[in-house]
Formats: C-alpha cells, sequence, structure tokens
C-alpha cells in the first residue's frame, strides 16, 4: 500500500507539473473604444498559449500605453485567470482623462491629436512586462508593440 501511495503521487506531480512557460503569441486587437470631451478609452488583447496540464495567473498592472509618443498610462487589469491547456486572450483596456493628457503636454499632444484626426490615424504602443505565475513558477514577458489603428469619424 505504502509503495502504492509513493507511486500515485510521483504520477500526480509529474502529470501537473509546469512543463513549458505559457508561450505569448502577440498584441492584437487594438482599438480605440471610445474618445469624447473627457476620456479617452483604447483596447488590446494579449494572445497566449498554456501548453501546461495546470493553469496559473497573470499580471499585467506594469504595462503602459503611448499614444502618438506620449505617455497615456498604465493598464488596469485585475489578474487573468491562465486556463490549462488552450490558447487565451487577456483583455488590456486604459481609460485616460483628456484634461490629464492635454497638461502632460499640451502643444504636442494638440498639435499630434489635430494631425490624428486629419489622417484618421493614431499610433498606439503598448509596452512593458506581463507576468506568469503558477504554483512555484514564474515568468516575465516582455511587451513592446506598436500599431497605427484608424479613427472612425
Amino acid at each position: 500500500m505504502k509503495k502504492f501511495t509513493i507511486l500515485v503521487l510521483i504520477f500526480l506531480t509529474t502529470s501537473c507539473a509546469i512543463k513549458q512557460k505559457p508561450v505569448f503569441i502577440k498584441i492584437d486587437r487594438i482599438k480605440l473604444v471610445e474618445a469624447n470631451s473627457r476620456t479617452l478609452t483604447l483596447s488590446a488583447d494579449a494572445l497566449f498559449n498554456n501548453p501546461n496540464d495546470v493553469g496559473g495567473r497573470l499580471n499585467t498592472e506594469g504595462v503602459t500605453v503611448f499614444v502618438n509618443d506620449i505617455l497615456m498610462g498604465v493598464v488596469r487589469a485585475e489578474e487573468f485567470k491562465v486556463p490549462a491547456k488552450e490558447d487565451f486572450r487577456v483583455p488590456l483596456q486604459i481609460e485616460v482623462n483628456t484634461k490629464d493628457l492635454l497638461n502632460k503636454d499640451p502643444n504636442g499632444f494638440l498639435s499630434g491629436l489635430l494631425n490624428s484626426v486629419l489622417n484618421r490615424t493614431l499610433k498606439v504602443k503598448y509596452e512593458g512586462v506581463i507576468q506568469f505565475k503558477a504554483l512555484s513558477f514564474s515568468y516575465s514577458y516582455p511587451i513592446n508593440k506598436t500599431e497605427t489603428i484608424n479613427i472612425k469619424l
């Protein structure tokens, strides 16, 4: 009976172990969700694949967003539960108070925003680190993605 218990414990620890880190695939679906006189809301998805038999958690709080090379702020997100053995998307969203943005760089932002409206595009950059944790294993994913998005007026 003792040998059987040890054998079962060995099987459980080896079959449920984290054999590989989840794979960061890309940042996609970057879009302007809402723009009004008070706020500007941007969203994107971080796409991953978890090949492991166990899930974990992702923390996205270290990701900053730039629009037209001006720092907008840090992504707000709760810790994300990672599913086992599948592809998954982590939603990234940022809401910026336009008054704060104008106070940061009034000339650069206004001219950049006017240029963006005329060209109907925004240059959005997501940069930082997403942290994965499961059991006693952790891994950091550096993120550096820039994309030009179209503004629909």
